[in-house]
């Protein structure tokens, strides 16, 4: 499992949108959204490129923190 975080969620809405556009990339297979933390767990790693991951979420509505 690999974590990051995202900024501009407030609502269990915003976890939801953000869960289906990281569910959305190629090799992901579960994605979990801490709203409280900001923080998304997602797996399996293997050939998920964070690049990707971040345009989708990006393309969401929300920020991935550096």
């Amino acid at each position: 499992m690999k974590k990051f975080k995202v900024r501009g969620m407030q609502s269990p809405d915003c976890a939801a949108t953000v869960s289906q556009a990281v569910s959305t990339v190629d090799g992901v297979e579960t994605v979990n959204v801490n709203l409280a933390t900001g923080e998304v767990t997602y797996g399996p790693t293997a050939c998920v490129d964070m690049s990707i991951l971040k345009e989708a979420v990006e393309q969401a509505g929300y920020e991935v923190e550096e």
